[in-house]
C-alpha cells in the first residue's frame, strides 16, 4: 500500500499565488496596473509572470493584489480606494468617507480595449499595490527604539560661520 502525502508530491506552489489566489500556471493575457510604483500605463501579462515578479520581491509580505471587473466597452477604468482592499479590510474600513475616493483613471491599451470589446478578454484589471501595514523599514525607523540613539552633536547643527562671515571674529 502507498500513501500519497502533499508533502511529497512534486508541485510546488508559489507563495504569492497562495497568498492572492493567482494561477500560476496560467498563461493567458491579463491586464495589471501597479499603484504608485511609477509605471505610466497597464502592463499585459500573465498570472503566471505576475507569479514569478511576485515571488521575486523582497517585500512580498507588504503587497496585496487586488481583481477589479472592467466593463465591458469602457476604454478607461477608475481605480478607488475601495479596490486596493482585501474584504476583510473593507468590511474593516467600509464606514471611512474616503473609501469611494478616485486614486488614479487609467487607460486600457488599445490592443486590450479592443480584444475586450470583440472577444471578452481581459475580464479584470489586476491590482498591485502595497500593504496599509507598515513595511519593516518603516517601522524602524519610527520605532522608539530608533530615537533612543539619537545623540546632541547629530541633534543640532554644528556652528559653522557663515560663508560672508569673518571667521576670526567669531
Amino acid at each position: 500500500m502507498t500513501w500519497h502525502s502533499s508533502s511529497t508530491s512534486a508541485t510546488s506552489s508559489s507563495k504569492s499565488s497562495q497568498l492572492f489566489g493567482l494561477n500560476e500556471d496560467d498563461k493567458s493575457n491579463i491586464l495589471v496596473y501597479k499603484y504608485r510604483s511609477g509605471s505610466r500605463q497597464l502592463e499585459v501579462s500573465s498570472q503566471h509572470d505576475l507569479c514569478r515578479a511576485l515571488d521575486s520581491d523582497p517585500n512580498l509580505p507588504f503587497l496585496r493584489v487586488t481583481k477589479k471587473k472592467i466593463p465591458r466597452g469602457n476604454s478607461r477604468l477608475e481605480v478607488r480606494t475601495e479596490d486596493l482592499l482585501l474584504p476583510d479590510d473593507l468590511k474593516k474600513y467600509s464606514e471611512k468617507p474616503t473609501l469611494k475616493s478616485s486614486l488614479a483613471n487609467v487607460g486600457l491599451p488599445s490592443g486590450a480595449y479592443w480584444k475586450r470589446l470583440l472577444f471578452n478578454s481581459f475580464p479584470e484589471l489586476y491590482i498591485v499595490s502595497r500593504s496599509i501595514t507598515p513595511s519593516p523599514e518603516s517601522s524602524l525607523n519610527n520605532s522608539p527604539e530608533s530615537s533612543q540613539h539619537v545623540s546632541p552633536s547629530t541633534t543640532f547643527p554644528v556652528d559653522n560661520p557663515h560663508p560672508l562671515q569673518d571667521p576670526s571674529t567669531s
